[in-house]
């Protein structure tokens, strides 16, 4: 059982307070279909305002990634990316599509855009099909305001490192700069094809980026321990919210010194924006984990020393349970561990409200 220390303690009782709150006014009864539409109206409008200025790094799997283009999503249009299809694209050439986070559903739809189900070929570039589908069409969504530097090829098997991954993602609009990073714990350290760095200088500067989104120029450029990523690359962001998670994949909850490290790295990394860094619990679908991926209590980690540091807990674990109520697990989550729209969107918004825009009134 993971200790806390009494900053993660009170936090979680406050956090559980909002939680109640925010489930009472999803579920009032008394309110009207139009008076609940008015009141996320003035909600969103509220939370996409607050984006300016912000800039929001996730690092981890596959989980926080989805929390980036939920978010990053938003940050676009002002409204959340919640229901099967979603309206997208620029003013005046807007189209309905599948949504982002179906990641499953992207090549099997018929309303992917033309543009964005074209490959794009380039000499030395290795195409990867289906994913590549996948990254390309989330990334046009988006309007040319994010740069992807993703690659992924092959059926996933297991928590191996057998599929060429890479897939670091930075949106850049305006003063609001959200981005998101690969690690997959233990079996996979951040990497990626070309060097970032410009695109998380203020003001952002284009990058050098030698192959199309999704495909791979047959090596990483760098490839560093996320200690060093957090304090030589992240720190370089000034991340107003950075926010760290390694979902169902493989840890060494045991290993003092390399948690102590990431501790550490994560209070450096924040150092000069004094913005918060944070670890994010992972939702699990119940009864639903495959034998690879036994349930497990999250976070897995003595979060004491964090605690001691200043790092503050997102409980995402806590959260989805208590917007799931008694509604089915396939409601939910795609599998044991992915969201599915609505879930997610709620999860971000909490995010928001939690985090990176207390005291906002709705």
């Amino acid at each position: 059982m993971p200790s806390f220390g009494p900053k993660f303690a009170a936090l979680a009782v406050c956090l559980g307070v909002t939680l109640r709150a925010n489930a009472l006014v999803l579920k009032n009864s008394t309110q009207s279909k139009s008076q609940q539409q008015e009141k996320a109206k003035v909600r969103d409008k509220q939370m996409h305002a607050c984006l300016t200025n912000k800039r929001i790094v996730f690092v981890g799997p596959s989980t926080a990634k989805m929390d980036y283009l939920a978010l990053a999503f938003f940050a676009e249009y002002g409204w959340w990316p919640s229901e099967d299809q979603v309206l997208f694209g620029l003013p005046g050439q807007s189209q309905w599509g599948v949504n982002p986070l179906d990641e499953g559903g992207i090549p099997m739809s018929p309303a992917v855009a033309a543009a964005a189900a074209t490959p794009v070929f380039k000499p030395g570039c290795t195409g990867a099909g289906t994913e590549e589908l996948v990254m390309r069409y989330t990334n046009y969504m988006l309007n040319g305001h994010e740069t992807c530097d993703c690659h992924e090829f092959g059926t996933w098997k297991g928590a191996y490192d057998m599929y060429n991954s890479t897939e670091n993602r930075l949106y850049n609009n305006g003063n609001t700069m959200i981005s998101y990073f690969q690690w997959f714990g233990d079996i996979v350290q951040p990497r990626g094809t070309f060097d970032i760095s410009p695109l998380l200088s203020i003001p952002a500067r284009p990058a050098l980026q030698q192959c199309p989104v999704g495909q791979f120029p047959g090596k990483w450029a760098w490839n560093m321990p996320v200690a060093k990523f957090l304090t030589d690359v992240i720190r370089h962001a000034r991340p107003t919210h950075l926010v760290l998670s390694t979902s169902f994949w493989p840890i060494t909850p045991t290993n003092k010194q390399f948690w102590d490290e990431i501790a550490d790295a994560g209070v450096q990394a924040v150092m000069d924006s004094g913005g918060e860094v944070i670890w994010k619990t992972t939702p699990q679908r119940a009864k639903f984990i495959p034998s690879d991926h036994p349930p497990y209590v999250s976070p897995r980690l003595d979060m004491t020393t964090f605690g001691q540091k200043g790092w503050k807990l997102f409980p995402a674990q806590q959260v989805v349970s208590q917007f799931q109520g008694y509604q089915a697990n396939d409601a939910m989550f795609y599998d044991f561990a992915h969201l599915r729209p609505a879930a997610q969107c709620f999860l971000v918004q909490n995010f928001l409200e939690t985090h990176v825009c207390p005291g906002m009134k709705v």
